[in-house]
C-alpha cells in the first residue's frame, strides 16, 4: 500500500528533474562582455581555424570544409558537424559560424535544416543547433554576446548584429566594412564605399571617429597594434598603435594577406610581385628581431595562426600546409582525417 502511494510522487519527482535538466540544457549561457570568438587575423583569412581551450576547431579541407575539432597538438581529430563552415568563432559554451552547404556533394545529415546557408550557433560538441540568421553571411565576429556579420541588406552588403540568444537583432552599419578588429568596445575599420580611411567606432553608440587618412585595407588588431595594407604605398604591410601613433612599415613588398601569432611575436605574410608569379612567396618574420625567413615559394592564402602552429593554403590547388611557429624550415602537408 505504501509503495503505491510513493510511486506517483517518485514519478512526479523524476519528471520535474527531467524538465529542469531540459531547461538548463537549452538555457543560453552568456560570455564575458569582452570575449572574442577568434583573432582578427584568422577572420581576415576566412576564419577556417579557431583555437579555444586547448582545442582547434577547423573547417576540414579533407571533408568539404565540414566542422571538426582536434587537440592543440593536432591529435584526436573528430567531426562535430556536417555543415561546411567558415568564420568560426568559439567562446564559452558555443561555436558561432557561417554555414555554406550549397556546394556540398553530400548534403547535411540533418533533414530538418532546410537552409543551405546562414549564421548558426551550436555547442562545442555539435548539439543544440540554433539558427541566428537564415541567409548568406560573411565576415562574422563574436564579441561578448553579440555577433556581427556581413549580409545582403536593402542598401547592399551591410553589417548586421544579433545577440547569441537571438535577441536584439539590428544593423551596425550599411557600409560593407570588415568588422574584425575589436578591442574594449571599439571597432577599428577602413572605409569601403566613401573612402579608405581608418576609423574607430564605439560599439555602444555606433559613432565613428576618423583615426588616419589614407588609402588602406585589410585592417587587423594584435597586441595593441593595428596592422593594415597601405594601398597607396605598393600594398605595403604597415602597423601603428591603436591611437594612430608610431606608424611603421613592416613589409615594403606588395602583400596580399598576412597574420600574426597570438603572442604577437611572429608575422606571416604572402608577397605577390605580379611578375608571372616567379617572386611570389610566403615568409615569417620575428617582430622582435625583424629576422625574416622564407617558408615556401609560390602563391598562398588563408593564413591561420594558433599558439603553436600556423596553417596556410596553396593558392592554386586545394592543399594546406602547417608549420610550428618556433620552427624555421619544416613546412609539412596538413591532411586531416575525414570521417
Amino acid at each position: 500500500m505504501l509503495k503505491k502511494k510513493i510511486l506517483p510522487f517518485l514519478f512526479i519527482f523524476i519528471l520535474i528533474i527531467l524538465v529542469c535538466f531540459s531547461y538548463a540544457s537549452r538555457r543560453t549561457v552568456y560570455n564575458d562582455v569582452n570575449a572574442l570568438g577568434n583573432s582578427s587575423g584568422n577572420l581576415l583569412n576566412g576564419g577556417l581555424f579557431c583555437e579555444y581551450d586547448k582545442h582547434i576547431y577547423f573547417s576540414n579541407p579533407s571533408d568539404e570544409g565540414r566542422l571538426y575539432v582536434m587537440d592543440s597538438d593536432l591529435s584526436n581529430q573528430k567531426k562535430i558537424s556536417s555543415d561546411t563552415v567558415s568564420f568560426l568563432n568559439v567562446a564559452g559554451k558555443y561555436i558561432i559560424y557561417g554555414r555554406h552547404n550549397q556546394n556540398q556533394i553530400k548534403t547535411t545529415e540533418n533533414v530538418f535544416d532546410v537552409s543551405e546557408t546562414g549564421l548558426y550557433r551550436t555547442t562545442k560538441n555539435g548539439k543544440d543547433l540554433k539558427t541566428l540568421f537564415d541567409s548568406v553571411v560573411n565576415n562574422v565576429i563574436l564579441y561578448g554576446n553579440t555577433v556581427y556579420y556581413q549580409h545582403n541588406s536593402d542598401h547592399g552588403f551591410g553589417i548586421g548584429k544579433i545577440n547569441i540568444d537571438k535577441s536584439k537583432e539590428g544593423e551596425l552599419t550599411a557600409e560593407p566594412i570588415y568588422p574584425y578588429a575589436i578591442q574594449k568596445g571599439l571597432l577599428y575599420y577602413t572605409g569601403v564605399s566613401g573612402d579608405h580611411n581608418i576609423y574607430v567606432m564605439d560599439l555602444k553608440t555606433g559613432e565613428s571617429t576618423l583615426l588616419k587618412k589614407g588609402n588602406f585595407a585589410y585592417i587587423t588588431l594584435a597586441s595593441d597594434y593595428l596592422y593594415f595594407l597601405d594601398l597607396a604605398n605598393n600594398h605595403a604591410l604597415t602597423r601603428m598603435k591603436t591611437d594612430g601613433s608610431d606608424t611603421f612599415v613592416l613589409v615594403t613588398e606588395p602583400t596580399s594577406t598576412y597574420n600574426i601569432t597570438p603572442d604577437g611575436l611572429y608575422l606571416y605574410y604572402q608577397v605577390d610581385l605580379g611578375k608571372n608569379g616567379d617572386g611570389d612567396a610566403i615568409y615569417r618574420r620575428n617582430l622582435n628581431t625583424q629576422e625574416t625567413t622564407l617558408l615556401k615559394k609560390g602563391s598562398f592564402s588563408n593564413i591561420h595562426t594558433t599558439s603553436k602552429y600556423t596553417f596556410f593554403k596553396n593558392g592554386k590547388k586545394d592543399a594546406y600546409y602547417v608549420i610550428e611557429n618556433t620552427d624555421t624550415s619544416n613546412v609539412t602537408d596538413f591532411i586531416p582525417k575525414s570521417k
